[in-house]
């Protein structure tokens, strides 16, 4: 089962209906701040965990949404092929008016659930003041960030997270008749119990469960010279039960073969994120893998890792996760232009967010093809700016045509500079092959559109029927030159 179409109405910056055609592939999103990309992370979230608790779709439903439209939130997701491996569309919901994730025979959703493979930026928010510490401590960035949601047998049907959180409000309730000294440490200790069996398992070099079963296999890719060991001593209160010492998760480093003395200075951000996402990734690979959909959706996670290490998770998620369909999401503009031309076209769909002010003053997500220039062009020529579609349609004109060249190994003439190039040196190749009716509507339509449009000339009118025209004609090259 892969996502083919998700709808989401009314969600969080979800005004109205919004449809994002996925067509089973894994998706690249670029959105800006405010355009929608973490309220898509918060949907799909919120569906899955909708198959085992009741969430409450009214207090998530956009602000802005008219009195006739409360009500009326929701998330709908198409999977093909369905839970049983017909073609047909397996079809789910879960609005305001019910929720239909399946039932006693069909678990798929729940399954997907068991994973808890949601990983956002904020989980990773303490690896920029690790590095400050005298001694790096791991705790709070596993506990309260990337496990925050793992659950297991030892944590007794709750989140390691929510274990924790439970104790924290345990030890801070104050003494009274009602609830003595004794009667609190008992209740500390016995949870405190629970807490340091489910945790510490993950320590034990012994247990199917071990931290770094999964993990330190992907930490290698990330940094092959680097290798890790983690520690736990176990949490305890302290004499008066007021507040919790030893919550700690030590880590010793060793760099080709050396022992790090100060891996508080070693471990920069960037390698400390990538400690991060190789435990919980390979956390997630500790999880049963034989189920029907496994989603895999990382938000804003390249933030703390540098260029080094983002392409060597590029290549983790294709090779080591290649049978999850993975959703990626960032706001840095240059890197998912630049990461685009790595990813294999035929297995992601690129996207772009936008925060579209509406005449009401308020935003919401305006979602193209991010990887369609053409596309950019149809909306921007809809939306009667006609001189930023000629530019789209410009740059779609040169890169089709080098890519053909780049493809049919054609040879251009050598120029010591790149920037020396022009669309010229490869159009020039290549028109020869070219239908004549379509070389020169395409040489027609830049003349008199394209190039144009592309400059600042008060002396040129922008002609709507002329750049219609000149869409069509490059379109007509991209069908010859396929």
């Amino acid at each position: 089962m892969k996502i083919d179409r998700i709808e989401i109405t009314n969600y969080k910056a979800f005004m109205g209906t919004h449809t994002i055609q996925v067509k089973r592939k894994n998706l690249f999103i670029y959105g800006e701040n405010g355009s929608g990309k973490s309220s898509l992370y918060f949907a799909l979230k919120d569906f899955f965990q909708a198959s085992i608790e009741d969430i409450d779709l009214s207090e998530l439903e956009n602000v802005f949404i008219d009195d006739g439209e409360k009500g009326n939130t929701g998330i709908k997701i198409d999977f093909k092929p369905d839970f049983q491996g017909n073609h047909s569309a397996g079809k789910y919901s879960f609005t305001q008016t019910g929720k239909d994730l399946g039932d006693a025979g069909d678990t798929s959703i729940r399954d997907a659930n068991k994973l808890k493979s949601f990983l956002t930026y904020k989980h990773l928010l303490d690896i920029h003041h690790l590095k400050k510490d005298d001694e790096i401590n791991l705790f709070p960035l596993l506990v309260n960030g990337v496990l925050k949601h793992f659950k297991f047998v030892l944590t007794q049907g709750k989140e390691l997270g929510e274990l924790y959180t439970d104790l924290e409000e345990l030890i801070a309730q104050p003494t009274g008749r009602e609830f003595n000294i004794t009667k609190k440490k008992a209740a500390v200790n016995s949870a405190l119990k629970v807490f340091n069996e489910a945790f510490g398992e993950l320590f034990n070099d012994q247990s199917p469960d071990y931290i770094l079963k999964h993990s330190a296999p992907i930490l290698k890719k990330f940094d092959d010279q680097m290798e890790i060991a983690l520690s736990f001593p176990q949490v305890r209160p302290n004499k008066e039960y007021t507040y919790f010492e030893n919550a700690i998760v030590r880590v010793r480093v060793t760099f080709a073969g050396h022992d790090v003395q100060k891996p508080h200075l070693f471990l920069n951000e960037a390698r400390l994120s990538a400690i991060a996402i190789s435990i919980y990734m390979g956390m997630i690979k500790r999880h049963p893998q034989g189920i029907n959909h496994k989603l895999l959706f990382l938000d804003d996670i390249f933030i703390g890792l540098d260029i080094s290490n983002r392409m060597p998770l590029l290549e983790i998620l294709e090779n080591d996760f290649s049978d999850y369909q993975i959703i990626l999401s960032t706001y840095d503009k240059p890197w998912f232009e630049y990461a685009k031309g790595f990813i294999d076209q035929s297995l992601w769909q690129t996207l772009e967010f936008y925060a579209q002010t509406t005449k009401s003053g308020y935003e919401m997500p305006l979602i193209i093809d991010g990887g369609n220039l053409l596309q950019k062009a149809k909306v921007h020529y809809h939306l009667c700016d006609y001189k930023s579609a000629a530019v789209y349609v410009r740059s779609y004109f040169e890169k089709i045509i080098q890519k053909y060249c780049e493809k049919n190994k054609i040879k251009v003439s050598f120029k010591s500079k790149l920037n020396s190039y022009t669309t010229e040196d490869f159009w020039n190749e290549i028109k020869g092959g070219v239908d004549v009716t379509v070389v020169t509507d395409v040489e027609k339509y830049r003349s008199l559109v394209l190039n144009t449009f592309s400059h600042y000339n008060l002396e040129k009118h922008e002609i709507k029927n002329e750049l219609n025209s000149a869409i069509q004609a490059i379109e007509k090259l991209k069908t010859e030159l396929s």
